[in-house]
């Protein structure tokens, strides 16, 4: 409740800043307090109330306009209640509701001229000095009392006033200042009606206007007639049902903050949603911490510990593990050439474009892991297949002449991909046999984006025609050797797929990975 009471008082504070400056600086000392473990909390109040709507609830703005102290919506609240009064029950026909209001705004003329009559006559201590003996009787007694308390200012000492008159008191409530009043008493002056604006007169000049109805336009029988038949100048064909029916399809929207497809920069969705916040200073110098940031960094490759290791241990392929796979996967991970040279690798740095596998980078000092990328990911899971299609994405955007449009949706057209999958195929790849219904991350769960359900049914579909090229093949080969195939026969074929493609892509990652510096 402390923690509340504190924060609200903060707030309010923020609210009567009298003055942009003040403003700034309100707004800094606020963001220190709260940030940064108070990141969305404090988003939230700049993007939802203060960026946008500052102008009409900071004191420094709303005092620009003419308000005569009615900045809360009491007044309104209190008429509504009043009329509730009148109307006592919600199954009034409109006659007895229209009788009940009227009444209600009878009696409420007539309390105003009553008040008005008193305040022409009476006269209360408080305003009985000269300096109201001319507008006594012609001004209303709140605005002769809200002048009393700019007076009395004129002998506060701690703090006195303000030297510099800003002129906002009179530019908002229409009545003298303190730095007007004081003028005033120096030269033995009183206040007239013209310091006054005529909101606050009893009595004011002219009529209020009347506001009348507009002119209805009568048409004679004769030009409805002739309307009818006058036939359409449009040659625009009208839409069909199914039409009217589907909704226009739009493209996905893409961040611009952190380029993922699925999702605009005001998304609850964006990681770098609030980052302006920490970049920007407002912490007060208070250390950020890193946010999961979609392109964080992976090491996969380290540098030998000395020139020694690289000449007497030559790279060499992982001949246990193509050791165990089948005849025609060995031979083909054997075309695979390496340098009999010695090799050096350089410790390279691959930013992920995928949220979802993104790792905390190391402090300076601490010790990193190195282990390869196969390792940390299967080759069929949705981060490394959103990796492995962004890869190729940036490989086709780097072969593109210069100037040329480069968009996820040209590359799409180029390699011809769908533009577009249905709804059932969203749903699909969204179940827990598939990606599941959301993203891992290490603080925490999101949703997928489109771009990435997309890449994942690109996989899932050029799979399947491979799995069913490899069958067919089969098949002609030997139309008789899968007659007998039991259900243990065809999970250890299913294994023997996996573990291939498993090494295929693992060697893939290798030979991407290293640089061979030719002696």
């Amino acid at each position: 409740m402390e923690a509340w009471d504190e924060f609200y008082k903060l707030w309010h504070h923020l609210m009567s800043s009298p003055n942009e400056h003040a403003f700034q600086e309100r707004q800094s000392r606020f963001e220190t307090k709260y940030l940064p473990n108070h990141l969305n909390e404090v988003g939230y109040v700049r993007s939802t109330w203060l960026d946008p709507y500052k102008g009409k609830l900071v004191k420094a703005w709303v005092d620009q306009h003419r308000h005569f102290g009615n900045t809360a919506t009491s007044r309104v609240e209190g008429i509504h209640a009043l009329l509730k009064s009148y109307l006592q029950k919600s199954t009034l026909d409109l006659f007895e509701a229209w009788r009940a209001m009227k009444q209600a705004l009878l009696n409420q003329l007539s309390d105003l001229k009553s008040n008005q009559a008193r305040q022409q006559v009476r006269v209360p201590v408080e305003l009985s000095g000269p300096l109201y003996s001319v507008v006594r009787g012609w001004v209303s007694h709140e605005a002769l009392r809200k002048v009393e308390e700019q007076r009395r200012l004129i002998e506060k000492n701690d703090p006195p006033p303000s030297p510099t008159c800003t002129g906002m008191f009179t530019k908002s409530h229409g009545l003298p200042c303190v730095h007007e009043l004081m003028a005033l008493q120096q030269n033995n002056g009183v206040l007239l009606l013209e310091h006054f604006h005529s909101h606050w007169h009893l009595q004011r000049d002219g009529e209020p206007q009347i506001l009348l109805e507009p002119r209805q336009r009568l048409e004679s029988r004769a030009e409805t007639f002739q309307a009818s038949r006058t036939p359409q100048q449009s040659t625009r064909r009208e839409p069909s049902a199914f039409e009217l029916v589907e909704k226009p399809r739009k493209a996905p929207s893409k961040c611009s903050k952190c380029g993922v497809i699925g999702h605009s920069r005001v998304s609850r969705a964006c990681p770098l949603r609030f980052e302006e916040l920490l970049n920007a200073g407002g912490g007060g110098g208070v250390e950020s911490t890193p946010l999961p940031v979609a392109q964080t960094s992976q090491v996969v490759a380290a540098i030998p510990s000395s020139p020694m290791a690289t000449d007497q241990h030559p790279v060499e392929t992982a001949e246990s593990e193509i050791g165990d796979l089948p005849g025609p996967m060995r031979s083909l991970l054997r075309d695979v050439s390496v340098s009999p040279e010695p090799v050096s690798y350089l410790q390279q740095v691959s930013k992920n474009p995928s949220p979802c596998s993104a790792e905390p980078e190391a402090e300076p000092g601490e010790s990193q892991s190195v282990k390869p990328a196969a390792q940390e990911l299967r080759y069929d899971s949705p981060q490394a297949i959103y990796s492995r299609y962004v890869a190729a994405r940036n490989e086709w955007f780097s072969a593109q002449p210069a100037g040329s449009i480069k968009t996820n949706q040209q590359y799409r057209r180029a390699m011809g991909l769908p533009l577009r999958y249905d709804k059932q195929s969203y749903d699909w790849c969204l179940d827990y046999k598939q990606m599941n219904k959301k993203c891992s991350l290490p603080a925490g769960t999101r949703d997928w984006t489109k771009e990435e359900m997309m890449a994942y049914l690109d996989w899932s579909k050029a799979e399947d025609e491979r799995v069913e090229a490899k069958v067919l093949e089969e098949i002609g080969s030997n139309p008789m050797g899968s007659t007998r195939r039991g259900v243990k026969d065809i999970w250890k074929g299913i294994e023997e797929d996996s573990r291939a493609q498993e090494a295929i892509y693992l060697v893939e990652d290798t030979i991407e990975n290293c640089i061979v510096v030719q002696p």
